[in-house]
């Protein structure tokens, strides 16, 4: 019976592989926006930007990794339920490999929040 379900999860992770990477531009689109709602917001200091900007990075769990006088960066790790599932599918080898992937090779998501236009 866990055969059967270990087989199942190859193409539902899969459909949910899928899901997840038409759903990237959406998820980048909400930092961009606010990063322009922000940086076009004249009624804040140049302090209060950045601290806008270092709070939206601590809500969404990403790790502040540089704050200039110009803006933030923030990273962090993002972890593939639907890939993960997809290697329990393969019985567990593939699991292992995408684990060992996402703790050593897997470069974190990156934002950069910059109050500067860039020219």
């Amino acid at each position: 019976m866990s055969q059967v379900i270990m087989l199942l999860l190859f193409p539902i992770g899969l459909y949910f592989y899928i899901q997840e990477r038409k759903a990237r531009p959406a998820y980048e689109k909400v930092f961009s926006d606010f990063n322009k709602d922000t940086k076009d917001n004249d009624e804040l200091s140049h302090k209060e930007k950045i601290q806008k900007y270092k709070d939206m990075l601590r809500k969404n769990e990403y790790k502040i990794i540089e704050t200039t006088d110009t803006g933030v960066t923030g990273e962090k790790k993002i972890f593939s339920t639907s890939l993960f599932a997809m290697g329990v599918g393969v019985y567990f080898v593939g699991a292992i490999i995408y684990l060992s992937y996402f703790y050593y090779i897997q470069s974190p998501h990156r934002v950069v929040f910059d109050t500067q236009e860039r020219k």
